[in-house]
């Protein structure tokens, strides 16, 4: 990883985290790997993309323990938590990435997490081949997708979705400036 990390195409140390979905499922020896990651990241300068799948306590206690080695940013990838949890990831430095769940109809708590993130801590992503947006879930999802995720933000944030669209993008560049 600390080799490759060193690349020229290397963007990022991603995705990293935590993931107690599926049983088994070791938390004590997931969270000593991600904190290896988190240090690796530091170490090589890279931003951080992390994935975390019902464990958001301990993601959260993570990053707040080692908040020393998010020096070069990152994001909390197809986010679907909390406004609450939003505020502590946000306050870590970190920004957060919304995909195609903002369009479902039961994505109560996703809808309020995108009216209130502030644009300027927003990327957009596919999660491809997951999550397709509405109308095509049950579809592979696909990049050309994310302009409907796009239009739903700008719908919820009341401006055009070419202002989502650029200042998501620029986002992308400020968050992993090797794009």
């Amino acid at each position: 990883l600390r080799e490759n990390a060193t690349h020229p195409k290397v963007i990022a140390i991603g995705e990293i985290g935590l993931d107690f979905h599926y049983d088994p499922h070791d938390k004590e020896k997931q969270k000593k790997v991600f904190v290896k990651q988190l240090e690796i990241a530091n170490e090589v300068g890279l931003p951080i993309q992390i994935h975390s799948r019902d464990a958001t306590g301990m993601m959260i206690e993570t990053l707040t323990d080692n908040k020393h080695l998010l020096k070069n940013g990152g994001i909390v990838h197809c986010y679907s938590g909390s406004v609450e949890t939003l505020k502590q990831i946000l306050n870590l430095g970190l920004s957060i990435s919304i995909g195609g769940i903002v369009t479902f109809k039961n994505a109560r708590e996703t809808l309020e997490v995108a009216e209130f993130v502030p644009l300027d801590r927003l990327v957009l992503e596919t999660d491809c081949p997951y999550l397709t947006p509405h109308p095509h879930r049950g579809e592979v999802n696909e990049p050309k997708f994310v302009e409907l995720t796009c239009q739903k933000i700008a719908m919820i944030k009341g401006i055009l979705t070419s202002e989502v669209d650029s200042i998501t993008t620029q986002n992308a560049h400020r968050i992993f400036p090797k794009l």
